[in-house]
């Protein structure tokens, strides 16, 4: 039933525009808009409107001249986005005043130049209440279906990428609001469900991620390629360091070459260094593939001395000849 009256209203609006669109001058517009007439009659259709009796707001405005029908419409949508508080009937008007084609347009001359546009823009106004209002009521239903154990990740996060995007910045708002069991049931899905290995973008696993602590989530973000979420949820656990959590990650990204230099840069911070970051560091200076990037990482920050202590006292080659490398490339 309400899927015809929905139709009903989109046609109704459609029906009332003209084949094509009238030219009025700009003083004809602000003269409709600012007309007695315009003022008492929006005034008295807020109240249809706020009943969401959208029967009689229709007829109401089919009585009226087309230019003022317009501005009143104009008018109405304000009152709309000013109120936010929509129902289901409010938002089905909402959406067919979106698609309402043009029905007066505005010539704007300039220097050397003319445009057509339209008189009145509540088209775009009346879309934007209608689409917060339908991620108002998505973020609900997600926190509802998250609380009893019926959110599947890979099927909520559906749709084109601009969709999937809209949900996911969903998903993030609402985390901070769902219970440590329903966080744990979510991130147990990256471990059963395939699919989510094929998420555009790592926001959904860094939030996620910091919400719960799980390594085996983190470990899956190290080993994705890096964007902007895998890069601020690093940030995030330097701000966080020393607190041993934060800095087990920060060890752990080091496995990233994207992020590995910003991590042990992270690391060496550290003042005084932790246990932990000490003992991985000279690990890493053993090592071929990073022990360079460590080394001079450590020279810059001022642990020359501490450096030359280990290379006196170790039987390590590749230990040494990174502290060599790095010492000759000092100032």
């Amino acid at each position: 039933m309400r899927q015809g009256w929905c139709m009903l209203l989109l046609l109704l609006a459609a029906g009332l525009n003209p084949a094509g669109a009238a030219e009025v001058t700009e003083q004809q517009v602000t003269q409709a808009v600012a007309s007695p007439q315009v003022h008492i009659r929006a005034s008295a259709l807020k109240t249809l409107y706020d009943n969401s009796d959208i029967q009689a707001l229709e007829f109401n405005l089919s009585q009226l001249p087309l230019l003022q029908q317009e501005a009143v419409r104009a008018r109405l949508v304000e009152y709309a986005v000013d109120s936010g508080e929509l129902d289901q009937s409010k938002a089905d008007w909402l959406q067919a005043q979106a698609e309402r084609k043009p029905a007066f347009t505005v010539v704007e001359q300039g220097d050397g130049y003319q445009v057509t546009k339209s008189a009145f823009y509540y088209g775009a106004k009346a879309r934007g209440l209608v689409t917060k209002w339908q991620q108002h009521l998505l973020a609900g239903e997600m926190l509802i279906q998250a609380e009893a154990g019926q959110l599947t990740l890979s099927s909520w996060l559906v749709g084109d990428l601009q969709a999937q995007a809209n949900r996911r910045d969903i998903f993030i708002q609402q985390l901070p609001k769902l219970s440590p069991e329903a966080v744990d049931r979510l991130v147990a899905q990256f471990s059963t469900d395939n699919k989510l290995m094929w998420l555009p973008d790592n926001g959904v696993i860094a939030h996620l991620a910091a919400a719960s602590g799980d390594e085996e989530l983190y470990r899956l973000l190290w080993r994705r390629r890096t964007d902007s979420f895998s890069q601020g949820e690093l940030n995030r656990l330097a701000a966080q360091a020393p607190a041993p959590d934060a800095v087990v990650q920060l060890m752990a990204a080091t496995s990233n070459p994207s992020l590995k230099a910003q991590a042990y840069k992270a690391l060496i911070n550290l003042q005084p260094l932790p246990v932990a970051a000490r003992e991985f560091l000279v690990e890493k200076l053993g090592e071929a593939e990073d022990g360079h990037l460590v080394a001079m990482e450590l020279v810059q920050q001022g642990y020359l001395d501490w450096l030359e202590q280990l290379a006196s006292a170790t039987p390590n080659k590749v230990l040494l000849n990174n502290f060599r490398a790095a010492q000759a490339q000092m100032p």
